[in-house]
C-alpha cells in the first residue's frame, strides 16, 4: 500500500503541489538537460508529428516537445486541472490542445499518434499495464513511445521507503508491460 495509491490521492497532492511544482519540485528531479535527453528518444525529427504527452502535469516535458514540434499537433493529458492550469499560462504552449483524462483510459482514437511521451507520471497509475496498453493502442504502427519514469532502488531500504510513497517499477517490470502491450524494440536507458 503507497501513500500515493490511487489517483484520488495524487489529484489531491498535486492540487497543493502545483502551487510550487515548477520552482520547488521539478528542478531537484527533473531538469531540462534530463528532459531533452529523454525525449530524444522518441526523434521529435518532423515539426508536423502527432505527439500526446500524457501525465504532463504543469508541462515541463511539453515545453520540450514544442522546441520541435508545431504546438497545433501537440496534445498535452493529465487529470489534475490544477497542474493543467499551471501549463495552460505558459506561452510557449500556446496552440497545445489541453485534455483533462486518465493515462489508464485514454480519451483519443486508436492509432492517433506518431510519438507517445509520459514523464514522471507512471509512478501515480495503479495500473501500469493498462496504461501501457493504452499508449500501445494510441500510437500509430511505426510510432514511438518513451515513459521516463522512477526506478526501483536496489538498496531494501531505499526500496522501502521509496514504495511508501508511489510506485517504483524494477526494469524487469517496465520491459514487461512494453513487450505485453505488444511493443517491439523495447529499452531501457
Amino acid at each position: 500500500m503507497r501513500f500515493l495509491q490511487h489517483k484520488e490521492e495524487a489529484y489531491w497532492f498535486y492540487r497543493y503541489l502545483s502551487i510550487v511544482y515548477d520552482t520547488m519540485v521539478n528542478p531537484w528531479f527533473h531538469t531540462p538537460k534530463m528532459r531533452d535527453d529523454g525525449l530524444e528518444l522518441v526523434c521529435l525529427d518532423r515539426p508536423d508529428l502527432d505527439v500526446v504527452d500524457v501525465g504532463a502535469g504543469t508541462g515541463f516535458a511539453t515545453l520540450g516537445i514544442v522546441k520541435h514540434v508545431d504546438p497545433k499537433h501537440v496534445h498535452h493529458l493529465d487529470q489534475s486541472d490544477f497542474q493543467q492550469a499551471k501549463a495552460k499560462k505558459k506561452p510557449e504552449l500556446n496552440g497545445v490542445h489541453f485534455k483533462i483524462g486518465d493515462a489508464e483510459a485514454l480519451p483519443y482514437q486508436t492509432d492517433q499518434f506518431d510519438r507517445y511521451v509520459s514523464s514522471g507520471s507512471i509512478e501515480y497509475w495503479p495500473d501500469p499495464q493498462r496504461a501501457v496498453a493504452e499508449s500501445y493502442r494510441v500510437i500509430k504502427e511505426g510510432g514511438l513511445a518513451v515513459n521516463l519514469g522512477p526506478v526501483q532502488p536496489k538498496n531494501f531500504w531505499g526500496a522501502l521507503v521509496a514504495n511508501i510513497f508511489m510506485l517504483f517499477p524494477t526494469v524487469d517490470q517496465y520491459l514487461l508491460w512494453y513487450k505485453e502491450a505488444g511493443f517491439v524494440d523495447v529499452r531501457y536507458i
